[in-house]
């Protein structure tokens, strides 16, 4: 009798499996004629292997509160709904192969969709962060420019008014040791790797004796953090070789600047020590390149940032150009300090003062005569938030170069009364000024995307008790960008158009005005250049 109450019990529990399994395959297949009637709940297969049995269903009849979707294609199913290929496989419509091929197409083509996200989102945290300063080493070129110039200032025979040059081909290496020492970096420059003459301590106007060096570097330095907790407020010591921390144009890489040529600040002049339109001597310091601010030196200083709105920078340089050590003595140290407010983290205002001594013997740098040196500066950024791609830029820079400057390029050992072998006298030095101003808009949408057109308009004064010597320049540009996302990535073509104007060398020196003749700095000049930045 047991026996049978058990017999009947395993039949009636068959029983009930059958008849709710054969409910479900009625439901589906009535579903598929009809796409809007509720099917009952079940559990969704899983995607990662065969189907698992179906469970018994709700009570037959009673309506699930999820439908499959109406595109009866798809294999997304509802959420809490059997996907099709499950529901197709249990109806026997497809083999189990093909079951797992539809599948794995799915999952292949969801790592695909995830691994193409991933490499985006990857893509656009290096270029956030660049320079990376996670590796030990990292690899960059800095600048490779290539530059056309035209000018009708006279040139030598042999020599064309038409120029094509590579300005700079500068490759970059740098990487982080540690926190304490977060910064390793050294440039090199391939365009001009040139040997260079000692300059003679003698009274002799020309360089002589055999070539001593090769430019290959233009920087070398290692940033060191003392103590960690006492960054930002003294965020590192940095010493080596570098741009000078002052001013903007003259820390500012040449693969970044915003108009090809430097200004007069860095560099102006003949460089010849004679009159060389009239042929005699001055006597008024006015003639010959002068260097009003090099651009790089040997540097050690102490740099940070106070609430986030002052930074400073204070420290000494050699002041006698970073190619001091291989051709010529080392000058006697200087004093130099920046202090830079903050007026948002795109614009500012800095204040800069330098102070020492020059010797213009063995020198390397134009014009410092020999005796007190000073410079004294204030820069200034506007980046507009309320117009974007708006950029207004200025510096004004005044100071005193020590005496025996008068003929530059011309040795000698203290002040000279000499006027056959140094030209004048020159012990009360000068006093020289210097002072740019520019604008530029950068295009961000429209027929002119990328376009950004800059107008710049600068004077230097060699010496601001004499006149006649002034020199006068304004600079209208047009740069497109091919690329543009500064300072990692940059490519982009320059145009600049020169007009330029020298007063004369003091007074009774006048250059010659004719066209195609005469000083190049009274003559206009066309520069084109193509330039390619990564990092």
């Amino acid at each position: 009798m047991m026996r049978l109450r058990i017999t009947t019990g395993y039949a009636g529990a068959v029983t009930a499996v059958i008849v709710s399994l054969f409910t479900n395959f009625s439901l589906a297949g009535e579903l598929s004629k009809d796409p809007g009637r509720p099917l009952p709940s079940t559990v969704v297969v899983q995607a990662v292997g065969p189907p698992a049995p179906v469970r018994v269903a709700q009570a037959a009849g009673a309506p699930s509160s999820r439908a499959l979707p109406p595109s009866a294609g798809s294999s997304d199913a509802a959420q809490g709904g059997i996907a099709v290929e499950d529901l197709l496989l249990q109806k026997g419509t497809i083999t189990m192969d093909d079951w797992i091929r539809i599948k794995g197409e799915e999952e292949y083509k969801q790592a695909d969709r995830e691994k193409r996200s991933d490499l985006l989102e990857e893509w656009k945290s290096k270029v956030e962060k660049l320079p990376i300063l996670t590796d030990k080493v990292n690899f960059g070129l800095n600048a490779l420019q290539y530059l056309y110039t035209h000018q009708n200032a006279h040139v030598a025979e042999g020599k064309s008014q038409d120029n094509i040059s590579i300005r700079r081909s500068e490759f970059l290496f740098w990487g982080k040791i540690s926190e304490n020492l977060p910064r390793w970096h050294a440039l090199y420059e391939f365009q001009s790797i040139n040997l260079s003459n000692s300059t003679p301590t003698g009274n002799s106007s020309t360089a002589a004796g055999t070539a001593t060096a090769a430019t290959f570097f233009r920087e070398t330095y290692i940033d060191y953090r003392p103590v960690l907790a006492w960054a930002p407020n003294l965020n590192y010591i940095r010493m080596g070789i570098f741009r000078m921390p002052f001013g903007i144009f003259t820390e500012t890489s040449g693969g970044l600047r915003d108009i090809i040529s430097s200004p007069y600040l860095t560099s102006v002049g003949s460089g010849g020590a004679r009159d060389t339109w009239n042929g005699v001597a001055p006597k008024n310091g006015t003639n010959g390149a002068i260097d009003f601010i090099h651009e790089r030196d040997f540097f050690i200083d102490a740099r940070g940032r106070i609430g986030n709105r002052l930074e400073y920078a204070v420290g000494l340089m050699n002041n006698n150009n970073y190619q001091a050590n291989a051709t010529g003595a080392n000058a006697p140290k200087s004093f130099y300090s920046r202090t830079r407010f903050l007026a948002t983290d795109v614009s500012w205002v800095s204040f800069t003062v330098i102070a020492g001594e020059t010797n213009n013997a063995n020198s390397n740098i134009n014009g410092r005569g020999k005796g007190n040196f000073d410079r004294y500066g204030i820069d200034f950024r506007y980046t507009s938030k309320l117009l974007p791609g708006l950029m207004l830029q200025g510096e004004y820079w005044q100071g005193h170069d020590g005496a025996n400057q008068t003929t530059v390029g011309t040795p000698a050992n203290g002040a000279c009364a000499t006027q056959s072998v140094c030209g004048g006298d020159g012990a009360p030095g000068v006093q020289r000024r210097t002072w740019y101003v520019y604008g530029k808009y950068l295009f961000t949408d429209g027929l002119l995307e990328n376009f950004e057109p800059i107008l710049m308009y600068e004077q230097f004064d060699p010496n601001t008790t004499v006149g006649n010597d002034l020199y006068q320049r304004t600079i209208v540009g047009l740069t497109y960008y091919f690329e543009n996302m500064p300072p990692k990535i940059q490519s982009k073509v320059q145009i600049n158009y020169e007009f330029r104007h020298h007063s004369g060398n003091g007074p009774g020196f006048v250059p010659d005005p004719t066209k195609g003749v005469g000083d190049p700095f009274a003559q206009n000049m066309l520069l084109v250049q193509w330039q390619i930045r990564y990092m």
